[in-house]
C-alpha cells in the first residue's frame, strides 16, 4: 500500500507581538495545554504581556491553525475589587490565591506577578472534562518570577471556553525554596485513579492523588494542616518525581506499547514523564523517562531518574534547540509541553518554541515570543517515546516498507543529533544506502524492520527510532522523517528526507 503523505499544512506565518491580541494566533502562547470537546480544540495558554488576564484560550478545528477566543476567567476591571479583599465569583473567585501571592515591588523590585494594586497574571494552566460532565481547571498564581510564593488551585465551568469559578487551593508554597513551587499544574486519569503532576526548579516535580469523582485532594488536607504540623511535608506535598532545575512535568499513560524483547514481541504499560530542563530563555530543552508506577521511579534508557542540574542532567533528551540545514527558522528553546491523546487516537506533544527568527533579521533584539507547536509522538520498539522533531501537519503513523523509505528519500537525509549541551544544533547531511551502510557527517549501518521500525548505529551508539510521513516545511514538501533514542546516551536523533546532496 502506498504511504499516505500530508499536504500542504499552510500554517500561519510566525509574527512578533502586536497591540492587535486577537490576531496573535500562534503567537505568544507560553505553556499551552490542549482540550479537544465536540469537534474543537481548545488551547490554554499563561498570561501574556499585551493580551488580558485570566488565561487566553485558542480554538481550532483542525489543530494547525489556531485563533484568538477569550479569556478562562473574567479579569477585566476586577483591579479594585482583588485589591480591596472582594473578588467575587463573577471574576472567578480567585481572591484566596491572590491574597496568598500578593507582592509588592519593594520587596521583589522586578517580575511581580500578583501585584498589591489587585493586578495578576495567571501561569500554565490545565484543563480537562471532568466526571462530573464540567470542566476542571487547573490553575496557578505566583507572586512573583523565580521565587515559590506560589499556589494552585481548581476551578471549574459548564463549557470549555470561559466562565470558570475557582472552588478551591490545592496546595500553596511559601517563599523560598524549602518546599516544591506550587505551579505548572498538569492531571491525568489512569486505571480509575487520578492525579496531579506540578512543580518548578526548587525541589523539582510532585505527584499528588486526585479524587476522580471531584478533582479535589483525594485526602483532604490544607496548608494550615501542613503549617501547624497535623501532616507531614510527604503527606502535603506529595511523591518527588524528578529534581533539580526542572519544571513542566507532565504524564500520560499507555497501555499496551510493543515491545521487542529477545527477538519477541510482547505489550507493556508506561506511565510516560516528560517535563522541560534549565534557563527557560537560552537553554529549555524536553526530557522523557518512563514508569510502569505513576508514582514512579521514571527512569531513562540508563535506568537513572530524572535530575536536571543547571542545564544538564539524565533523562531522555527529546527536543531541543536546533534548526535544519538552511532554514530561515529555527527551533529555539521548545518546552513546557503537554502530552494530549485525540479522540481518533493521534498522539501529540503540544509546546512553546521561541526563534531566532526576527533577531537575524534585524526587526528586534527579542527571542521573547512563544508560538504553539505541535509534534506527533510514538514509541520505538523498546517502548521509549520518541518525537516527531517537525511541526505536526496532520500525518498519519503508518506501515514504512524499506522499497517506499528508499524510494521517497533515496537515502538522503539531514541529520540534527542531539548531546547533553545546550548550543543549539545545526542539522547536517548523510546518506543511508541500500546495503545497510550510513556516511556522510555520521557514519555506521541501518536497518528497517516490523511495521515502521528502525535503528541505525552511528560512530559506536545505537539508535531505536520509529519512521514517519512528515510535513518538512523548510523544504515546503512532503517527506520522511525519522526519530529515534541513542540507546547508551539518551540523546534523539532526528533526520528529515532531502534532495539536497
Amino acid at each position: 500500500m502506498a504511504l499516505k503523505y500530508p499536504k500542504n499544512p499552510h500554517f500561519n506565518p510566525l509574527q512578533m507581538r502586536s497591540p492587535d491580541y486577537t490576531s496573535w494566533q500562534e503567537g505568544c502562547a507560553h505553556d499551552p495545554a490542549l482540550l479537544e470537546w465536540q469537534g474543537r480544540y481548545y488551547a490554554f495558554s499563561t498570561d501574556t504581556f499585551g493580551a488580558p488576564g485570566g488565561y487566553q484560550i485558542r480554538v481550532s478545528d483542525d489543530l494547525l491553525h489556531w485563533e484568538y477566543h477569550g479569556t478562562a476567567f473574567a479579569l477585566e476591571g476586577s483591579a479594585p475589587l482583588y485589591k480591596a479583599h472582594k473578588g467575587d465569583r463573577a471574576h472567578g473567585n480567585l481572591q484566596e490565591a491572590y491574597d496568598w501571592c500578593a507582592t509588592s515591588a519593594s520587596e521583589v523590585g522586578y517580575g511581580v506577578c500578583a501585584r498589591k494594586d489587585g493586578n495578576f497574571s495567571l501561569w500554565a494552566p490545565h484543563c480537562v472534562r471532568g466526571t462530573d460532565g464540567k470542566f476542571w481547571l487547573y490553575y496557578c498564581l505566583t507572586g512573583y518570577f523565580g521565587g515559590s510564593k506560589s499556589c494552585i488551585g481548581l476551578a471549574k465551568s459548564d463549557r470549555p471556553d470561559g466562565g470558570f469559578v475557582s472552588e478551591e487551593l490545592l496546595v500553596q508554597s511559601p517563599a523560598g525554596w524549602r518546599t516544591p513551587n506550587a505551579i505548572d499544574p498538569q492531571v491525568f486519569f489512569a486505571e480509575g485513579r487520578m492525579f496531579l503532576v506540578y512543580g518548578s526548579f526548587g525541589l523539582g516535580i510532585h505527584l499528588i492523588e486526585l479524587d476522580p469523582a471531584t478533582g479535589s485532594r483525594k485526602e483532604k488536607m490544607t496548608y494550615a494542616d501542613f503549617s501547624a504540623g497535623r501532616r507531614t511535608f510527604a503527606e502535603y506535598y506529595g511523591t518527588q518525581l524528578a529534581s533539580g532545575s526542572v519544571e513542566g512535568g507532565v504524564v500520560h499513560y499507555h497501555e499496551g506499547v510493543k515491545v521487542l524483547k529477545n527477538g519477541e514481541w510482547g505489550r507493556k504499560n508506561y506511565y510516560y514523564l516528560m517535563c522541560s530542563y534549565g534557563s527557560l530563555s537560552s537553554a529549555y530543552n524536553i526530557r522523557c523517562g518512563r514508569s510502569e508506577r505513576p508514582e514512579g521511579p521514571y527512569t531513562d534508557v540508563n535506568g537513572n531518574t530524572l535530575v536536571c542540574s543547571t542545564d544538564l542532567g539524565t533523562g531522555n533528551k527529546l527536543l531541543g534547540s536546533f534548526r535544519w540545514e538552511d532554514a530561515p527558522v529555527d527551533f529555539f528553546c521548545p518546552g513546557h509541553n503537554d502530552m494530549f491523546v485525540t479522540a481518533r487516537g493521534v498522539k501529540l506533544i503540544s509546546y512553546h518554541c521561541r526563534t531566532n527568527y526576527f533577531a537575524e533579521k534585524g526587526l528586534t533584539r527579542s527571542t521573547n515570543f512563544h508560538y504553539l507547536y505541535l509534534g506527533q509522538y510514538d514509541f520505538n520498539a523498546e517502548g521509549w517515546l520518541v518525537m516527531n522533531a517537525n511541526r505536526y501537519a496532520g500525518e498519519e503513523i503508518q506501515d514504512v516498507s524499506e522499497d517506499a523509505f528508499l524510494g521517497i528519500s533515496a537515502g538522503k537525509f539531514e541529520a540534527v543529533l542531539f548531546s547533553q549541551w545546550v548550543k543549539p544544533v545545526t542539522a547536517k547531511q548523510i546518506r543511508l544506502h541500500a546495503d545497510g551502510t550510513v556516511d556522510g557527517a555520521y557514519r555506521g549501518t541501518w536497518r528497517l524492520f516490523g511495521e515502521r521500525y528502525i535503528e541505525l548505529t552511528l560512530n559506536g551508539e545505537r539508535y531505536s527510532g520509529v519512521v514517519m510521513p512528515a510535513w518538512l516545511d523548510d523544504q515546503n514538501a512532503a517527506g520522511l522523517t525519522v526519530t529515534a533514542l541513542g540507546m547508551t546516551t539518551g540523546m534523539s536523533l532526528h533526520l528529515n528526507s532531502t534532495n539536497k546532496i
